[in-house]
């Protein structure tokens, strides 16, 4: 085995030679800020996925309560207005599964270049 991988050249001066240096403080201060921007885009998604959800769950319990208490009141589940807050209500999961889905498509496709 060489030597010299275990014993970088050195100039006149005794130092390593600088462009060693530099380029390996390049490449660690970029995969620094890679990571700390990838921790920043995870908390901001975390962020409005629950600011989703919550908005959604302040939107939709009162409806929710309504239709529990019509259920419990002896209404049936076929009646009209149950089935339309449930038809709403399964149309709005769908199209919210959707957008994280593409969400996360949007953001493994970013990763990768």
């Amino acid at each position: 085995m060489s030597s010299d991988v275990f014993h970088p050249h050195r100039n006149v001066t005794g130092h390593p030679i600088p462009e060693v240096v530099l380029r390996t403080r390049r490449s660690v201060m970029e995969a620094a800020n890679e990571l700390k921007a990838q921790r920043t885009r995870k908390r901001r998604h975390a962020g409005i996925a629950l600011l989703a959800l919550g908005t959604l769950i302040v939107l939709f319990a009162p409806a929710l309560m309504t239709v529990a208490n019509d259920l419990s009141a002896g209404e049936h589940f076929f009646d009209l207005p149950v089935l339309v807050l449930t038809f709403f209500l399964v149309m709005l999961s769908a199209v919210f599964a959707v957008l994280l889905l593409k969400w996360r498509e949007r953001d493994v496709d970013g990763d990768q270049r």
